[in-house]
C-alpha cells in the first residue's frame, strides 16, 4: 500500500483538523514531514532532491517559513501527490477567516502558470515557446503578434479569442503598428490589468529603451540572447523568481481594487 494514501487508524498523517491556533504554515509543514518520512527520506536526501538545504526544509516542516509555490510543486512531484493534499482538513481559525487574510499559497493552482508572449518575430516566438515549454512547472503559453492585437484582445477584451488573464507577460519592443512601449503604457493605465508583471524581452540594448521601459513600470528588462541555451536560462530564471522568490498578484486572495 502506498504510505501516502494509507487512511487506517494507525496512520501517522497529521490530524485532519489542526490543533487550535495552528497556522497554515505549521499545518502544511506537518504534512510535509509526514510525506517525507513516509517515503523514507532523510532531511539531507530530501534537500538533494528539491535543491534546497536541509536546514531550510526543517524550517518548512516546523512552520517557521512559508513554502514558496514553486517549491511546494517540487514536493508534489517528489511525493507523487497534488497540491490540495497539503491543505486537506485545514480549517481557518477565526483570526484567519476573513478573505483578505487567507493564506496566499493555498488559493491558486500550483500546477501551472499562464504566460502571455507579445512577439511579432516568428522565429523568436518559436524559440521562446520551446524554452518555456522546458520549464519544470507547466506553462500555458499564449502568443499575440503585435501591440494593436494585444490592446484589442487583452485590454479592450473585444476579441472572441479566449485567453485567460496572464500571470506574467513577456513583451517585445520592436513591433509594427503599436510598439512595445506604447503597449506597456496602455496596459499600465488599465486599473484591472496594471498589476500584471511585464518583462520586456528585446534585442535592444539602447539606454533609452531600458529607461523608458522602467519608467513605464516594466518589472524587468532582458536582452534576448542569440544562443538558445542562454535564452532558456534567462527565461527560466525569470519564471523561477516569479514563482518561487515572490508571490504573483494572481496568486493572492485579494484582487486589485
Amino acid at each position: 500500500m502506498n504510505p501516502l494514501h494509507d487512511t487506517n487508524e494507525d496512520s501517522q498523517l497529521p490530524p485532519n483538523t489542526p490543533l487550535e491556533r495552528t497556522s497554515i504554515d505549521e499545518y502544511v509543514g506537518r504534512k510535509l514531514r509526514y510525506f517525507r518520512e513516509s517515503v523514507g527520506l532523510t532531511l539531507n536526501e530530501c534537500s538533494e532532491r528539491v535543491g534546497v538545504s536541509h536546514q531550510q526544509i526543517h524550517k518548512y516542516e516546523v512552520g517557521q517559513t512559508k513554502i514558496p509555490t514553486g517549491m511546494l510543486y517540487k514536493f508534489c512531484q517528489l511525493f507523487s501527490i497534488t497540491p490540495n493534499v497539503f491543505f486537506e482538513g485545514y480549517t481557518n481559525s477565526a483570526e484567519e477567516d476573513h478573505s483578505e487574510n487567507k493564506d496566499l499559497i493555498s488559493s491558486p493552482s500550483l500546477e501551472k502558470i499562464n504566460i502571455l508572449l507579445v512577439e511579432d518575430n516568428a522565429e523568436d516566438q518559436f524559440l521562446i515557446r520551446r524554452a518555456l515549454e522546458e520549464y519544470d512547472v507547466k506553462v500555458n503559453i499564449y502568443c499575440i503578434h503585435d501591440g494593436d492585437e494585444f490592446i484589442n484582445i487583452i485590454i479592450r477584451r473585444s476579441s472572441l479569442t479566449k485567453i485567460p488573464l496572464p500571470d506574467l507577460i513577456f513583451l517585445d519592443l520592436n513591433m509594427p503598428r503599436i510598439d512595445g512601449i506604447a503597449t506597456l503604457k496602455a496596459l499600465k493605465q488599465s486599473k484591472e490589468l496594471r498589476h500584471i508583471p511585464v518583462i520586456v524581452l528585446t534585442g535592444s540594448i539602447s539606454i533609452k529603451d531600458v529607461m523608458n521601459s522602467y519608467k513605464n513600470y516594466a518589472s524587468g528588462y532582458i536582452r534576448k540572447s542569440f544562443e538558445y541555451e542562454s535564452l532558456k536560462k534567462q527565461l527560466h530564471s525569470v519564471i523561477n523568481y516569479w514563482t518561487e522568490g515572490v508571490i504573483l498578484p494572481h496568486h493572492a486572495w485579494v484582487g486589485a481594487t
